[in-house]
């Protein structure tokens, strides 16, 4: 049997498409519209800032979820932006949508908060997790490669001097860079190694606002091995 749509069939059809396409421009258009007047993040919101757990996420006191490498390892700390930057395009994307900060919560202020304790399944296995927590009451934006935010993981070396153990990775080309945005009250929860080394210290994680300035987590203990301080040796050419 065949099936003949009529004019006013495919007419109705093309009225209900446009009603869904409206709808859809109509909701997004406010925000599209904000992020223009959207904030860089700079050190101003981080001052007086009072981190604390944007959710009631349950922390484990005996979690395993430890990772030990060799030498200091590239690193992506992706997130999915509020919307895209309207300003680029050809840039990587990440579905990590930011969350609701949950009522509860006792936080103020832009902060990274380390839950080293929260144990979090990623592709690469069961890993911590850190959120950086937008409770300023402005939209903010802030510079990405790829949706990759410029945050490194930081260990205190024997003389207590802050040292990088991971490391941002280099783009691929130009069209990768563009801005990310986290609107009023809410947080992108990221995962991130927990490591685990022969030498005991102090770590934490440290992001590169666009201003110059640093948003430093909180300190946790940790290990790592020496030479994650150092990139991987490249191999004698033969």
């Amino acid at each position: 049997m065949k099936f003949h749509m009529g004019r006013r069939t495919r007419l109705s059809a093309v009225l209900v498409l446009m009603a869904v396409l409206i709808f859809g421009w109509a909701e997004q258009w406010p925000v599209r519209l904000s992020i223009f007047n959207a904030i860089p993040a700079e050190a101003q919101h981080s001052q007086q800032a009072v981190p604390a757990p944007p959710d009631n996420e349950q922390e484990d006191s005996a979690a395993d979820n430890f990772a030990s490498e060799e030498y200091m390892n590239y690193r992506c700390y992706h997130v999915g932006s509020l919307v895209n930057d309207p300003d680029n395009g050809g840039y990587g994307k990440s579905s990590n949508a930011a969350r609701r900060v949950q009522p509860q919560s006792n936080g103020r202020g832009l902060y990274i908060l380390a839950q080293p304790n929260v144990v979090v399944p990623s592709r690469r296995g069961a890993e911590m997790r850190i959120v950086l927590v937008n409770l300023t009451g402005q939209l903010l934006s802030f510079a990405a490669s790829d949706s990759c935010l410029s945050i490194v993981q930081e260990a205190q070396d024997t003389d207590g001097n802050w040292k990088p153990i991971d490391r941002f990775p280099a783009p691929y080309c130009g069209n990768s860079y563009h801005r990310v945005f986290l609107a009023r009250n809410h947080y992108w929860a990221i995962t991130a190694p927990r490591y685990k080394g022969s030498i005991p210290t102090q770590l934490r994680f440290t992001m590169l606002l666009e201003d110059g300035s640093q948003l430093h987590s909180n300190v946790f203990a940790g290990s790592i091995n020496p030479d994650q301080f150092h990139l991987k040796p490249l191999s004698p050419v033969e």
